[in-house]
């Protein structure tokens, strides 16, 4: 009985030990200064560009990455999970393709109301930030590790962050840059609707894995706080890049 009641109480440990990664994200990732009301409009126009140019790096290989844990699993004997996560697979097809597409939008948009003009093949052509490096190595280490199943703890805990903090970017670019700006965000607000389906479906594979496999618990947290902190890099090296670029943008205007 008591360890029927452990096996139960799994998924609420988890979700207790990864609370102080989910506050250290919060802290780090520079949300809060995009949220702040008297953000620069300026700043936050950019900061969308660098996000959608730098987050094609971030999403391109997730339907593989998927694919290749699901592979591992069911190799290892995760039968149920790894088909579960082939399923998961099929429905991040193509996203790194909407990024591409908000770029150019975004970039269009910031065009026909700024003297200045941006050109949206010279930040899709960026080189990779160092975030999205270990992100994406994070995933690769994972895959080839004798722990593929924690796949599932980066699918919850970044999938949140759409359901977390999405709707409030997106209602924030709203008041600042105006209602037309959601057309270059197609990405953003798909995730804010997809992606609330998506953490109800992993919730239920960490749920049902714990209770198979509960001596995993801490794997699980470890890379779901690694996931979490690398995105936060990610989302911090986006805010550094558009500040900078707001300044420049501030000098030569002074100049001219």
């Amino acid at each position: 009985m008591l360890e029927t009641q452990v096996k139960r109480n799994l998924y609420a440990i988890y979700e207790s030990q990864i609370e102080s990664a989910r506050l250290q994200f919060k802290q780090n990732s520079g949300l809060e200064k995009i949220f702040c009301p008297d953000i620069d409009s300026t700043v936050l126009e950019l900061y969308l560009i660098y996000f959608n140019a730098h987050g094609v790096a971030m999403t391109d290989a997730v339907e593989d990455w998927i694919n290749r844990a699901s592979d591992r699993c069911l190799q290892l004997g995760y039968t149920e999970l790894g088909k579960l996560l082939r399923t998961h697979a099929e429905q991040e097809a193509g996203h790194h393709l909407m990024m591409i597409e908000d770029t150019y939008s975004l970039v269009a948009s910031w065009n026909t109301r700024h003297t200045q003009q941006l050109n949206a093949e010279w930040f899709l052509s960026l080189p990779i930030a160092e975030s999205t490096h270990r992100y994406r190595q994070l995933h690769e280490d994972v895959i080839a590790s004798n722990t593929p199943f924690a796949q599932v703890a980066i699918e919850y805990e970044i999938e949140m962050l759409s359901v977390r903090y999405g709707s409030q970017l997106i209602q924030q670019s709203q008041k600042v840059l105006g209602s037309k700006i959601t057309e270059g965000l197609t990405f953003m607000e798909e995730h804010v609707s997809v992606d609330i389906g998506h953490t109800q479906l992993n919730a239920k594979l960490l749920k049902n894995f714990l209770q198979e496999y509960p001596e995993n618990v801490n794997v699980l947290v470890e890379i779901g706080g690694k996931a979490l902190d690398a995105y936060a890099g990610f989302l911090n090296h986006c805010l550094r890049s558009a500040q900078e670029h707001a300044r420049i943008l501030a000098g030569i205007t002074q100049m001219s």
